[in-house]
């Protein structure tokens, strides 16, 4: 197979990835659905709401992350993200390449969306707004498949670990269910949390990383 081939293949794979999880988590409309700094959503004809974490909650947090931290660096098989980088130039795999390529990328979007901006200052319009979405979206969908090659390299880093770890304690923190009319943590301890479906585990990722940005 020719390389053409397999960067189609691949750029399809990413495209598949993207519209998957805007499909299923509603990605595009998750903007549209925060209120409050708060997000509420039913599942399994309960009612949820994810939202900021308080004073209280953030120490927790902070003492979860700094424990599993410890946790993670005693473990002689897993590398720290800087090792694993050295290891892979050795191999001939230059991840900084990859950073400059994200970096690149991102400065190319910011601009195009300034222009963008400009243009529909001078003339508004549905042909404007289209070119330039066009070039904004190819321009999205290289940004992404750069992040998730370079998050399949790193994969095993323990600062990836550490990354995903927190993101669930986050969603563990700031899910709360209602009750008799009252809001209260939908789950007693992270491993109860983490022991529920992946779609509702998802959802609350995907809700909580838009309040978190």
């Amino acid at each position: 197979m020719d390389q053409l081939k397999k960067d189609q293949l691949h750029n399809e794979e990413v495209k598949k990835i993207l519209d998957t999880m805007t499909e299923e988590y509603q990605i595009d409309r998750v903007k549209d659905l925060i209120q409050n700094n708060e997000i509420l959503f039913e599942y399994n004809e309960k009612q949820y709401k994810v939202r900021l974490l308080n004073a209280k909650e953030k120490d927790e947090l902070d003492m979860i992350r700094r424990r599993r931290f410890g946790q993670l660096l005693k473990d002689k098989d897993i590398l720290l993200e800087s090792d694993l980088i050295v290891a892979y130039q050795e191999k001939g795999i230059n991840i900084s390449e990859i950073d400059e390529q994200i970096k690149k990328i991102n400065a190319e979007l910011a601009a195009q969306n300034y222009k963008l901006g400009e243009a529909l200052v001078k003339t508004p319009g549905d042909t404007i707004l289209k070119s330039y979405k066009l070039e904004i979206l190819k321009l999205t969908y290289q940004l992404n498949e750069l992040i998730i090659q370079r998050s399949h390299l790193l994969e095993y880093s323990l600062e990836n670990y550490l990354q995903i770890f927190v993101a669930q304690a986050i969603s563990y923190l700031c899910l709360d269910v209602k009750i008799e009319d009252k809001w209260v943590r939908a789950f007693g301890t992270l491993d109860e949390f983490l022991t529920q479906e992946d779609k509702l585990i998802n959802l609350v990722a995907v809700y909580s990383s838009y309040l978190y940005r």
